[in-house]
């Protein structure tokens, strides 16, 4: 760990975790546009479990992207608590701040999707892989007023067409684009990650003013009405920011830490019907827009197992501290905001033009590892150039003057 400003402290695997989590969306994504067979196979079907899924199991898990998300809703309920409980009742600066964070990757990402679909506006429509996805996805009108568009709105305010948290008679008077015909999809997220943020600084505002029993109260009703939604993991990342120190190895936390892992992976890895409905169906429906189905449900709950694991688990932290995993850290919201319009036009453009000269299989082999490869080099300058200055101009705006002592450890927020 290592010292940051403001009497904080990083916990560096929250660094490499969130670095993994971006790449399993990058393989997600690879495996639904070039392997879609084993795309609709995901996750594996309860019936298939006993006789290949403790096999298959972290096979499937390693393009969970899904659940990744979930994980990443997670961290920034951790991140953002300790970092927002320097300045617990800056409101108009934490909201300012938040927007120049998020809202400057965002055009800056959507600019250059735009730009990637003008150099080559049909290479998903032309590369013939038997997915939907390349067909399906992508923007239907170029133009300045459709950028402008999804900058101003879909991008962080409001959300999507049927991925939004406003209230419907706000969002449907908005012309809301579908998140397939996004400039750039994984934009979707950063709706829920805005809201979220908002959610955790009220949080932070109640526990700085609040009695702990109020406070406690609070989150709990918190947890009890989003327990459906996403946003119910940026309360579960704030109840636990507090008590996330290392912790020592021990017999009994490793066997606990690696049970929920465990089962973690399996939950995000199979369809469980029966149980997870049943539960589905007790459960009340969150307040504000988006609602998970069922498999949301097993996934968020897979997530958090994983989580909870993963802090039982200090081997496995040091692992994620490695430098690697802490360099993927660094680039990864850039590599989530970059990857798939990358993946859409230049990979499937090339993918087009090895098509029928070799055999499909070596194909998709040379343009996975040189689309990784290439998503990755294209995210290094995006966060040197685009996400790090994001970072220091949010860090500029407003100047709050009431200060309190960060209480625990903290990783970047994004």
């Amino acid at each position: 760990m290592a010292d940051t400003a403001g009497n904080t402290l990083r916990l560096g695997w929250l660094d490499g975790l969130r670095g993994l989590a971006a790449m399993q969306v990058v393989l997600l994504h690879d495996v639904f546009v070039f392997l879609p067979g084993i795309g609709s196979a995901y996750p594996l079907p309860i019936h298939d479990f006993w006789w290949r899924g403790l096999l298959t199991a972290p096979f499937v898990f390693l393009y969970d992207g899904i659940s990744a998300v979930y994980l990443f809703f997670i961290i920034s309920g951790v991140a953002l608590t300790n970092a927002f409980a320097v300045h617990p009742f800056a409101f108009l600066s934490t909201v300012s701040r938040r927007v120049v964070r998020l809202g400057l990757p965002m055009a800056a990402a959507t600019i250059l999707a735009a730009l990637f679909y003008t150099l080559l506006p049909n290479a998903h429509l032309v590369a013939h892989t038997g997915s939907s996805s390349l067909s399906d996805t992508g923007p239907v009108t170029i133009s300045l007023a459709s950028i402008a568009h999804q900058i101003a709105l879909e991008g962080l305010l409001a959300g999507f067409d049927g991925w939004s948290l406003l209230p419907g008679w706000i969002s449907d008077r908005l012309d809301l684009v579908g998140r397939a015909h996004a400039f750039d999809t994984p934009l979707w997220t950063l709706h829920i990650e805005f809201c979220g943020s908002l959610l955790i600084m009220l949080l932070v505002a109640v526990r700085a003013s609040a009695s702990r029993g109020a406070y406690h109260a609070i989150c709990i009703i918190l947890g009890c009405v989003f327990v459906l939604s996403p946003m119910g993991l940026f309360v579960i990342g704030h109840v636990v920011a507090s008590h996330l120190r290392r912790v020592k190895a021990a017999k009994r936390r490793t066997i606990l830490g690696a049970a929920l892992l465990g089962s973690g992976i399996l939950l995000c890895s199979i369809r469980i019907t029966t149980p997870i409905s049943m539960l589905w169906t007790v459960l009340p429906p969150p307040p504000l827009g988006i609602q998970g189905d069922q498999a949301t449900l097993q996934k968020m709950i897979g997530a958090t197992l994983i989580f909870g694991g993963i802090v039982l688990l200090p081997v496995l932290q040091k692992g994620l501290e490695c430098r690697v995993a802490r360099w993927l850290g660094k680039i990864s919201f850039s590599l989530y905001l970059t990857h798939v319009p990358l993946l859409f036009t230049g990979v499937a453009a090339c993918f087009v033009v090895l098509d029928g000269s070799l055999p499909y299989g070596v194909s998709v082999a040379i343009l996975s590892v040189a689309g990784i490869a290439a998503s990755l080099a294209l995210a290094e300058p995006f966060e040197c150039w685009i996400d790090r200055p994001a970072i220091k101009l949010s860090r500029l705006v407003g100047k709050p003057s009431r200060r309190i002592k960060a209480p625990v450890p903290v990783a970047d927020a994004i």
